[in-house]
C-alpha cells in the first residue's frame, strides 16, 4: 500500500522554527495537492498577539493563493497540537524544534518531543537554520531491524512529488557477519523497490559507528533537506529510542519522525 497526504497540520506559534516549518508545511501541500492546517495554542502564561498571526496567514494566503486553515486553542502545546490531529485527521504534522550544543542523547525541546511521541501520523521536525533546504535530496537510513523498511511508503511518495533522489545509508554499529548480511539484504529490497517506482536512489554502508553521528554526518555530503528515521517508540507511546533521539536534536536538516503504529502496509519481500 502507498503511503497518501491529504491533510497537512503545522503547529505555528510565530517563532523562527514555526516559521520555517510552516514554509515546509506550504510547499509540501502545493506539491501534495492536500489541505494545510495551522494550529496556534495559547498558553498559560504565554502571550502571543493573535491578530498578527491571523494577519501573517493572510498574507500567505493571498501570496500563495492557498487555502489555510486556521486552528486557535488553549492549553498545552503539544496536547492541542494533537487534539487538532485527531480532529481533522491530519496524515501528517510539521513542528519547530531547537537542537542542542553537545551530542546528549536524551534530550528534545518538550513540545515536539511530546508531539513526535504522541502523534499517530508521521512528524517532521523543522530547525530554524533548514530554511534554505529542499526535499531534492532525502537520507534514508537502514538498520539491521525488519522495522527500519516500513519508511519506504513515506520515502517515496515524497520522493516522486518532489523528483527526489533517495540516499541509502545502511548503518549500524555493529559489524559483525550477520549484521552487514541483514544490511545488504535490505538494501537489495530497498533498491527494487525504488527501481520499480523509477525513483534514483544512492546506496552507502558504514558499519561500527555511532547511527546518528553517521546520518548527519552522511546527510551533509549528500546535501539532503530531509532525514527519515522510525521513532522506536515503546507501547506506553512516550519514549523514543536514543538514535530518534540523537537525530531531532542534533540534525541540522528536518527530521520526519514514523511511529511502527502508522505503517501504511505490508511491502512485499518480508517488508
Amino acid at each position: 500500500m502507498e503511503a497518501t497526504v491529504a491533510k497537512i497540520l503545522v503547529g505555528f506559534d510565530h517563532s523562527p522554527s514555526s516559521t520555517v516549518a510552516l514554509e515546509k508545511g506550504l510547499q509540501l501541500a502545493k506539491r501534495m495537492g492536500a489541505e494545510l492546517h495551522i494550529v496556534y495554542v495559547e498558553a498559560t502564561g504565554h502571550f502571543l498577539d493573535w491578530d498578527s498571526v491571523h494577519d501573517y496567514v493572510a498574507g500567505l494566503r493571498r501570496d500563495t493563493g492557498m487555502q489555510i486553515t486556521e486552528h486557535h486553542k488553549k492549553g498545552k502545546a503539544y496536547r492541542e497540537i494533537v487534539h487538532t490531529e485527531k480532529e481533522i485527521g491530519a496524515d501528517l504534522i510539521l513542528v519547530g524544534t531547537h537542537g542542542i550544543e553537545g551530542f546528549t542523547p536524551f534530550w528534545i525541546g518538550s513540545t515536539a518531543y511530546r508531539v513526535v511521541s504522541s502523534s499517530k501520523c508521521p512528524v517532521i521536525t523543522v530547525q530554524e537554520n533548514s530554511e534554505d533546504l529542499d526535499f531534492s535530496q532525502i537520507l534514508l537510513p537502514l538498520d539491521s531491524t525488519p522495522e527500519t523498511r516500513q519508511k519506504l511508503p513515506w520515502a517515496a511518495l515524497l520522493a516522486k512529488k518532489f523528483h527526489s533522489t533517495i540516499h541509502i545509508l545502511c548503518v549500524s554499529k555493529d559489524k559483525d557477519d550477520d549484521t552487514l548480511q541483514h544490511l545488504r539484504v535490505y538494501a537489495a529490497q530497498t533498491e527494487e523497490y525504488l527501481a520499480t517506482r523509477g525513483i534514483r536512489f544512492t546506496t552507502e554502508t558504514r558499519a561500527g559507528a555511532n547511527i546518528a553521528q553517521e546520518c548527519i554526518k552522511y546527510s551533509r555530503e549528500t546535501h539532503c533537506g530531509l532525514v527519515m528515521m522510525m521513532t522506536e517508540t515503546e507501547p506506553s507511546g512516550m519514549f523514543m529510542g536514543t538514535v530518534a533521539q540523537q537525530l531531532i536534536n542534533h540534525c541540522p536538516i528536518p527530521v520526519m519522525a514514523i511511529h511502527n503504529r502508522v505503517v501504511v502496509g505490508v511491502i512485499g519481500g518480508g517488508y
